[in-house]
């Protein structure tokens, strides 16, 4: 009798870790769906050079020398904008990726 009692116990720590891991897997399912949607909402704004640098996977001064580079047709206003000299740079990814 005292072995069932055991063997139960032990059954239903079991089932509540089976039930702790399935609610866990549920919730990183629905965290990567939302990663998902915000890296959309992401490439098509404006986000400021070091997100845009983190998201293409370049430093940020390789960001900046390729947008300055006369060579490169990287229009400010459309690809990049800057409020003032010296002041904080965005990209807005969407049309980056597609001067690259």
């Amino acid at each position: 009798m005292k072995y069932i009692s055991v063997l139960t116990n032990s059954f239903e720590k079991i089932m509540n870790k089976a039930e702790l891991i399935d609610n866990i897997e549920e919730r990183v399912f629905i965290l990567e769906e939302e990663l998902i949607a915000l890296r959309a909402v992401t490439s098509q704004s404006w986000v400021s050079l070091e997100k845009a640098a983190l998201e293409i996977g370049k430093s940020p001064s390789a960001i900046r020398q390729l947008i300055k580079n006369p060579k490169k047709n990287m229009l400010e206003g459309r690809v990049w904008k800057q409020t003032c000299r010296g002041g904080n740079i965005y990209i807005n990814l969407k049309e980056f990726r597609k001067s690259i």
